[in-house]
């Protein structure tokens, strides 16, 4: 993460927010890609395209539209459970913040399987093998 400076007594108020994780993990992205290059990262479109960049995903501005919604619907159906979980993560003695921090772990882990799986479904339809 990128660590703050120091604030001076002039400054400007900060703005604290994380960066996109391509910049946190570009070194481990770049050993390990998340996408075929060449091949659009959109699912049900997945069509070969000649990348204008070395880290072009998308084939087109509509297709990285498209993803840049679904993200969003994803991330607000997680962002309260993955919330909970974070801040009853080291609970010990309260049961019921323990259990609530269980069913938020347990829902963030059956989200993101019922997504892979549903994108890896709309890429066999797009390439047509369904």
């Amino acid at each position: 993460m990128t660590i703050q400076q120091p604030i001076n007594a002039d400054a400007v108020a900060s703005h604290f927010e994380i960066e996109r994780f391509q910049v946190y993990a570009a070194s481990e992205l770049a050993a390990a890609p998340y996408f075929q290059r060449g091949i659009c990262f959109q699912p049900e479109c997945s069509k070969s395209f000649n990348p204008a960049r070395e880290w072009q995903v998308f084939c087109c501005t509509a297709c990285g539209q498209k993803a840049a919604a679904e993200y969003r619907a994803f991330g607000h159906r997680v962002a309260l459970p993955m919330l909970i979980h974070r801040m009853g993560k080291y609970e010990k003695h309260d049961e019921g913040v323990m259990d609530l921090n269980r069913a938020a772990r347990r829902f963030v882990t059956h989200a993101q399987s019922a997504w892979l799986l549903d994108r890896q479904r709309r890429i066999e339809i797009a390439r047509g093998a369904v």
